[in-house]
């Protein structure tokens, strides 16, 4: 396989839009909201070189579907000037085989290569194809195709007052030799953040590659996720919330072995590379004690009002 010839450097962003129609009436109308997690994917290897825009539904699926197309790329050469059309939408597939793919009906991605769509799957605000189109067309600071926008609706008669709300979730800086890489992943009750540099095992000899240092990092951002929504079941559960047998029962269950995946990937991925933490890396298990102790107090009102009914008679500290 061949390797990068350059440095690689890359960031993880999470958005929120708001649009206002600030026109007559429409003022009081509720806000548009648009969510999504964008990646600038810039790839070069000998005398080509693209950059793709991808956005998707959630974090880890963004980081995945960008190393799969890095790893193509790579591989393959460009994936825009082929003789036979690219066919994104198995290297989509691929991507959120299993779990996701049979868990989350919401998932959605769109990549974008020079401000158009060129492969998308689910339902992506289409605002979010307008915001890359501005982006394409004014080809300076991505913060002003915000106010390239709103010009943009005013032309078309619309005045609209649009919000971007951005917090950077992962940050790569990647060579053949080293990696250093940024996480910060916000919850419903706290922030996670650390750093890892990732470096050449002085007995294993393998290569730093960009598609395994991000498909890592992927991994945590999908580990911190999970472990949150399996504390919560387990507190569920344990409160008599969680149907046996139900939809959302097989999800915590599914859940469960995900993140015991999750955990084996990471760790043998740790022994491959030299690898250091700082502070130390938090821990699945961790974060599944604290979403428990979470879960008490959210929860606490729902199993009060169960036991009052009369649905339950456990004796359960919360």
């Amino acid at each position: 396989m061949a390797f990068m010839s350059q440095p690689f450097q890359a960031s993880l962003m999470r958005e929120k839009f708001i649009l206002r129609d600030l026109a007559g009436d429409l003022s009081d109308e509720p806000p548009i909201i648009a969510l999504s997690n964008r990646i600038v994917l810039p790839l070069s290897y000998k005398n080509e070189s693209e950059t793709y825009v991808v956005r998707t539904q959630n974090m880890h699926s963004c980081v995945r579907l960008s190393a799969a197309i890095y790893k193509e790329f790579i591989e393959r050469g460009s994936l825009i000037a082929r003789a036979q059309e690219f066919r994104w939408d198995h290297l989509w597939l691929d991507v959120i085989k299993g779990f996701e793919r049979d868990w989350n009906q919401e998932i959605w991605c769109c990549i974008y290569y020079k401000g158009k769509p060129v492969f998308s799957h689910g339902e992506h605000h289409p605002f979010l194809d307008i915001i890359e189109k501005c982006d394409a067309k004014e080809k300076g600071d991505y913060e002003d195709s915000v106010i390239f926008a709103e010009k943009a609706f005013k032309q078309a008669g619309k005045s609209m007052k649009i919000e971007h709300d951005a917090n950077i979730a992962l940050i790569l800086k990647i060579t053949e030799e080293e990696a250093k890489c940024g996480l910060i992943i916000r919850g419903a009750n706290r922030t996670t953040t650390f750093n890892y540099t990732v470096k050449v095992h002085p007995r294993h000899k393998e290569p730093v590659r960009v598609p395994t240092i991000m498909s890592v990092s992927a991994a945590f951002l999908e580990g911190v996720q999970l472990a949150f929504f399996v504390g919560m079941s387990n507190k569920k559960h344990e409160l008599g919330l969680l149907e046996d047998y139900s939809d959302e029962y097989r999800k915590w269950q599914k859940s469960t072995r995900r993140l015991g995946s999750l955990n084996t990937a990471i760790s043998q991925f740790e022994m491959k590379y030299d690898v250091n933490y700082r502070p130390e890396r938090p821990t699945f298990s961790g974060i599944i004690d604290d979403s428990e102790k979470f879960a008490s107090k959210i929860l606490k009102p729902q199993f009060e009002e169960k036991v009052q009914s009369g649905d339950d008679d456990k004796e359960i500290t919360l």
